[in-house]
């Protein structure tokens, strides 16, 4: 007669039960569920509704579809090489030399992020319009041209004005990845390198940036999804220029009547199968790990000294942010401060600010659904992040398969479900969810709703990225430390992980707040005269010839999403001083 040991028979189940039906487990789950189901879902609906094809308007992608791919093409690819070679100087110079501005030079790139993207453009618009554009009516003046019936010399309203604008908006996000790769490099490798007798600049090309190349890749990758998927740019500057572009055109496959459904799928889901293309070529040819990463902690880079040349790198600094930011505030303050769109500042009054702020009721409710949807969204999804994130790193590893597998299957399985929806252009997902979300059993077309789930899928990358981060700066050791005092897996999330990881889930959502308040793309695609956003009237504001109120409400958007964004910053910075 066999006999079993108790003690073996018994452990594996019920540890297995404890993992299966721990509460933070079960929480961490149902999120990656919900998520996972937000892509799949209307991703399966667009499918099927191309495939069928029964009920959709449209016979074709109609003419002038080969113009519309070549300027998409041209537009992208010309944007984000200029923008990943200006960001990556940038942050070499910032990261690698004297060059850069002293206390703010890692923030002064990023500080356009404070602009919505609508926001940008339109201040582009009002600087360098070939007419009346503040610009080129200075640079008549001097040129001794008419200033009134004169044109030029700059047009903005050309792919080259496009190819700026775009630019100009992929540089922050490129700037970020490029500089956090260079400031993770081990020293030692350039070291060696200058030990060898390299100068500066040939350390630069053979050792840095090939060792950052995977970086660079997925920073890259990342503007050429944005820029596809881009719709302020194009919308604005390429419909004045008569340039339409994918976005654009599956834009007007919606609102035109009669409707080309059919067309706005196919050309959607085309989007998707380049990305998804673009993805496999990343995995397959540049898989992480395939990097240098920090070689020990308190190693610091010794700056290259630039001399007199200095000063020019800090005035390319000055001048970019003039450009990307400052400038544009200013002459929209102007524009917005008048009657009509002039420099004459015999007639400056706030009476634009009033009606926007309490006489039209587009701007108003848009105002109103805007703001509830960039608070509640953004502090629904940085806890969804931070709390997938904290889950991931922390108690991840006590799965019963053992640790190494937990720690690289469970952990990649947050990091994959959470990071996948950045390769869903928004226009695909505005497209995606009005076909999916607006029909039988989940009608939630017209209602703010379908705008909240779809903020959710396309913020959740840069929140769990913005967690990732504030999960890593907490160590593990507390984590272990908590559970040898037998406190419980909730206990612990709330009173030690929650609070050390605040600053990080408070920079993301300043940034998530500030990208859903000015979303322009899927809102002009799910919004409606009911559920109204700031971005989509803002569009209707500048298509309607209304100047003055649409600067007025683009800067009525700016001063929120800064004074909100110093507003959180400022109580996160108390609460720390509370916490020491």
């Amino acid at each position: 007669m066999q006999t079993e040991n108790p003690t073996l028979a018994n452990k594996a189940p019920n540890r297995l039960a404890r993992w299966r039906w721990r509460p933070t487990s079960v929480v961490a789950n149902a999120l990656l569920i919900g998520i996972a189901f937000l892509m799949i879902y209307p991703t399966i609906q667009l499918i099927a509704l191309i495939l069928r094809g029964d009920d959709l308007g449209g016979v074709g992608l109609g003419p002038g579809i080969e113009g519309v791919l070549w300027n998409t093409f041209v537009m992208v690819a010309s944007s984000s090489v200029i923008a990943l070679i200006f960001s990556t100087a940038l942050a070499l110079i910032a990261e690698r030399t004297d060059g850069g501005l002293p206390g703010i030079g890692n923030f002064m790139p990023v500080a356009p992020l404070m602009l919505p993207s609508v926001t940008g453009v339109l201040g582009w618009v009002v600087l360098f319009d070939p007419r009346i554009g503040f610009v080129n009516v200075a640079l008549r003046w001097m040129m001794g041209q008419p200033l009134i019936g004169g044109y030029g010399p700059i047009d903005i309203y050309t792919m080259q004005g496009m190819i700026f604008a775009l630019s100009i908006h992929l540089v922050p996000a490129i700037y970020l990845i490029t500089s956090s790769a260079l400031r993770s490099l081990d020293p030692a490798i350039e070291e060696a390198s200058r030990i060898s007798g390299a100068g500066p600049l040939r350390t630069w090309i053979t050792v840095t940036l090939p060792a950052i190349r995977p970086a660079i890749f997925e920073a890259w990758l990342l503007s050429i999804i944005n820029g596809i998927a881009i719709f302020a740019v194009p919308v604005i500057l390429g419909t004045a220029g008569k340039i339409e572009v994918v976005s654009v055109r599956i834009y007007r496959y919606f609102t035109d009547y009669p409707a080309n459904e059919k067309a706005a799928l196919t050309l959607a889901l085309g989007m998707l199968v380049v990305v998804l293309a673009l993805r496999a070529a990343q995995w397959k040819f540049l898989p992480s790990g395939r990097h240098a990463t920090i070689g020990g902690r308190g190693v610091r880079h010794a700056p290259a000294r630039l001399g007199v040349w200095r000063y020019v790198t800090r005035a390319v600094f000055i001048g970019y942010i003039l450009i990307s930011l400052v400038l544009p505030l200013i002459a929209l303050m102007v524009v917005s401060l008048q009657p009509f769109w002039s420099l004459n500042f015999s007639n400056l009054s706030f009476s634009n600010y009033f009606t926007v702020l309490t006489v039209n009721p587009a701007t108003t409710r848009a105002l109103a659904n805007s703001l509830f949807l960039a608070t509640t969204g953004a502090t629904i999804i940085m806890i969804i992040a931070g709390y997938l994130m904290l889950y991931a790193n922390h108690f991840g590893t006590t799965a019963p398969r053992g640790r190494r597998f937990q720690l690289k299957g469970y952990k990649g399985l947050v990091d994959f479900v959470t990071t996948m929806p950045a390769t869903f252009p928004h226009t695909l997902v505005g497209v995606a969810f009005i076909l999916a979300f607006s029909r039988w059993p989940l009608d939630l077309y017209g209602t703010i709703w379908i705008l909240f789930f779809a903020y959710l899928l396309m913020e959740i990358p840069y929140a769990s990225t913005a967690a990732r981060s504030a999960a890593l700066l907490v160590g593990k050791e507390l984590s272990e430390s908590s559970r040898v005092f037998r406190a419980s897996e909730q206990t612990t999330m709330r009173r030690i992980l929650l609070p050390l990881s605040m600053p990080g889930l408070a920079a993301g959502w300043v940034l998530v707040f500030i990208h859903m308040m000015g979303e322009v793309t899927a809102s002009a695609i799910l919004s409606g005269t009911s559920n109204g956003v700031v971005g989509a009237v803002l569009l209707d504001l500048w298509e309607n010839g209304s100047f003055p109120l649409m600067t007025a409400f683009a800067l009525v958007i700016w001063l929120i999403a800064t004074c909100m964004m110093c507003f959180v910053l400022w109580l996160n910075n108390r609460g720390l001083e509370r916490s020491r």
